[in-house]
């Protein structure tokens, strides 16, 4: 059975494959987008989609596409590991502050429509002395 680390590994290589499929890259200023760029097709021009990043206009279908289909396959894989979807709502509770707030929303919200309030919060219950205690 795959961890949740395992799981999550996979993405990454998968995004960074998409990435480079799509010619996305990263620029915080003028200097990081001329070293970073990547080549455009005659006519074509950049967008942004947002945090820095940038892509041939040309192929922000394809990006877009992709990253569904990897949010489609990241479901299915937490899914099929019954022990990495415990992981990995305990992972967004404490990377969201959870335990310490006392609010799952954003934990929830990173987490997706795959999950249930009613799910996390029961996770979020199980866990949080254990957490606290621990701190």
């Amino acid at each position: 059975m795959k961890t949740i680390q395992d799981i999550k590994k996979e993405r990454e290589e998968k995004q960074t494959q998409l990435f480079k499929e799509c010619g996305l890259f990263w620029a915080f200023s003028n200097q990081q987008f001329a070293e970073n760029k990547t080549p455009l097709k005659e006519g074509e021009k950049y967008v942004s989609i947002g945090a820095g990043g940038y892509l041939p206009k040309g192929n922000v279908d394809t990006f877009l596409n992709g990253m569904k289909e990897q949010d489609k396959w990241y479901a299915a894989e937490v899914k099929a590991n019954k022990g990495a979807r415990r992981a990995n709502i305990v992972y967004e509770l404490a990377n969201h502050e959870s335990y310490y707030t006392g609010d799952i929303s954003a934990a929830l919200s990173a987490l997706g429509e795959e999950y249930t309030r009613k799910e996390v919060m029961k996770v979020y219950l199980e866990e949080r002395e254990a957490v606290l205690e621990r701190n």
